[in-house]
């Protein structure tokens, strides 16, 4: 994927700019979401937006155990 670094600058910004009062890991997900939609490739979307899950889901399973 191209413009890594403007994606990551953009998420960094946005999320130290949240201005909920409270809310859950949903609307996180949903400001990230919204970043990263800007940046996908139209004709390889369902592709990238796999990679994309793939590698959170991958995060997670290294922080809480289930890697295996």
């Amino acid at each position: 994927m191209e413009n890594i670094k403007h994606i990551t600058e953009e998420l960094s910004t946005v999320l130290q700019n949240l201005h909920y009062q409270s809310g859950d890991l949903s609307d996180i997900g949903n400001e990230i979401g919204i970043v990263i939609a800007k940046y996908f490739n139209k004709n390889k979307l369902g592709f990238e937006l796999e990679d994309f899950m793939t590698g959170l889901k991958h995060g997670i399973s290294l922080t809480d155990g289930t890697h295996g």
